[in-house]
């Protein structure tokens, strides 16, 4: 990690030890300490992100793929939680990569639909902010859980609509990447999505109630959570009830 930013980014989250660690993966937070992760990591398949951040997310996301040997031209996929402008303010940096994302969340990300919630809406409204044209990137929409063979590695995409239409969870080396289908704060822990910025917030507890069980079924490992602002932890059985309402 580079010079003075290891103490960015511990002050800027949580557990961030918990992500798959360098140096073949890297994680960092972008514009403050409520703002955006960005995951970073090589495969077989090329180097993967999940999410783009917010403010100077160009510069994050160069900083983070450095930790890990790689320049923006070398993202081949962009994983994307969900649209909220907070979670895709790098994408103008990596326009080659294949941005895979929820088939509800394309025309958010595009900017040919709006959010339903309060802040998100009041924000678009206040202030637009760039998305890409028709034809500009490459996008991968999933009607569902998705899987991703990226040679030795597997992505594996679980919908979770409600926080945003397309909301999508990701599990990657045994980390599930939860966007904001919950989150953390220092008075009450981990939760649920929060209601000011989501869709349906009883949507999105549904679709987590929905997810460990498929997790369950599917006998899939995992270990640690991470939300989109980089607050992590160990998943434990408190952790699991507390994401899920």
């Amino acid at each position: 990690m580079v010079a003075g930013m290891s103490t960015l980014v511990m002050a800027c989250t949580r557990h961030l030890e918990l992500v798959p660690p360098l140096p073949q993966a890297a994680a960092t937070t972008t514009a403050g300490p409520w703002s955006s992760m960005i995951f970073a990591a090589r495969t077989d398949s090329g180097v993967l992100v999940i999410d783009l951040g917010w403010g100077r997310a160009a510069r994050g996301l160069e900083s983070v793929l450095s930790q890990i040997g790689a320049r923006t031209a070398d993202v081949r996929w962009a994983f994307i939680t969900h649209a909220h402008r907070d979670h895709i303010g790098g994408w103008t940096s990596v326009p080659r990569a294949t941005f895979v994302m929820g088939r509800d969340e394309v025309p958010l990300f595009t900017g040919t639909a709006s959010y339903k919630g309060f802040a998100p809406r009041i924000a678009g409204n206040i202030k637009g902010y760039p998305r890409p044209k028709s034809g500009q990137v490459t996008i991968r929409a999933m009607s569902g859980d998705t899987v991703f063979a990226l040679g030795r590695d597997t992505v594996r995409a679980y919908a979770v609509p409600g926080h945003t239409p397309g909301s999508t969870v990701y599990l990657f080396r045994e980390t599930l990447f939860v966007g904001d289908a919950a989150n953390w704060s220092a008075l009450r822990g981990f939760r649920g999505t929060l209601t000011i910025y989501s869709d349906d917030v009883e949507q999105s507890h549904r679709s987590m109630q929905s997810l460990l069980a498929r997790l369950d079924a599917s006998g899939v490992r995992w270990r640690s959570v991470c939300t989109a602002h980089g607050k992590c932890a160990l998943v434990d059985s408190a952790l699991r009830a507390r994401i899920s309402k």
